[in-house]
């Protein structure tokens, strides 16, 4: 319940990242609550992650993967997001053995297991049963879903890591969005007619317009973070730069804004 947009702007020289600030419990609580948490993470000066859905998994794996990378300033971004899904794939596992294997088959597996002996083999006796674990597993879903951007000496690279643990490169299109009003924003995006060809202003304006779309859709707060990644570093959009976004975004009342001299000036 949330949303975080990306889009490549000046030629792949430039991406603009958006997220909102709303959380949401899971039941028995059902609250949705926003906080001064962000869930736009640098993991180098150059890549950036965004997340969606559960956040205590969402963290484990952005602060595994930040482990790999081990401090990189200048990592290709191939290995960013392989590290991203690597670590998914060991949170996803680690949360398969604490959740299905380890309540339904309980610590006679356990001594089994330390003397060496698989599951499978395990199980073999109870063919049903493993059958059974093994359906549930692969359909085991941590539910979330994390956007990985940055900028490297082939440009700017864009790539969503989600269940169960693949990777999808968004480069060619230019954009991505995910969480609940993940499809709003990529409407918006797609009919204000957004390419990386774009200036960083109407990119930034485009992702705010995006992002106030998205609102329309459960669980996504009102509360807006943007930051502008380029080759060298990623910078926050300030309090006045929001402020001229929101602006020009009611003065236009849903049109094409007829100027962003406002942002431009705030850019230099």
């Amino acid at each position: 319940m949330t949303v975080c947009i990306a889009a490549v702007c000046e030629g792949g020289k430039k991406i603009v990242v958006a997220a909102d600030r709303m959380f949401t419990a899971p039941p028995p609580l059902n609250l949705e609550f926003e906080t001064s948490e962000k869930k736009i993470e640098v993991l180098a000066p150059s890549c950036v992650t965004l997340f969606a859905g559960n956040s205590a998994f969402a963290t484990e794996i952005i602060r595994g993967a930040r482990r790999k990378l081990a401090g990189a300033q200048s990592p290709a971004f191939d290995a960013v997001a392989g590290k991203v899904q690597e670590t998914y794939l060991e949170v996803r596992f680690a949360k398969v053995r604490e959740q299905i294997i380890l309540p339904n088959l309980g610590p006679d597996f356990l001594k089994a297991e330390s003397l060496g002996i698989s599951m499978p083999t395990y199980l073999q006796p109870q063919a049903g049963l493993y059958q059974q674990l093994a359906a549930v597993m692969a359909n085991f879903n941590i539910q979330s879903d994390i956007i990985a951007a940055g900028i490297d000496s082939e440009g700017a690279r864009l790539a969503v890591i989600s269940h169960p643990g693949t990777t999808a490169w968004l480069d060619k299109l230019g954009y991505a969005a995910i969480g609940s009003g993940g499809i709003h924003a990529i409407m918006r995006l797609a009919l204000g007619a957004q390419t990386s060809q774009n200036s960083a202003a109407e990119t930034l304006y485009r992702v705010y317009e995006a992002k106030k779309a998205s609102e329309v859709a459960p669980g996504v707060g009102t509360a807006t973070d943007i930051t502008i990644v380029d080759g060298a570093h990623a910078v926050e959009c300030s309090v006045e730069m929001l402020t001229a976004l929101s602006s020009i975004f009611n003065d236009s009342g849903g049109r094409t804004p007829t100027s962003l001299g406002a942002i431009i000036e705030l850019m230099r």
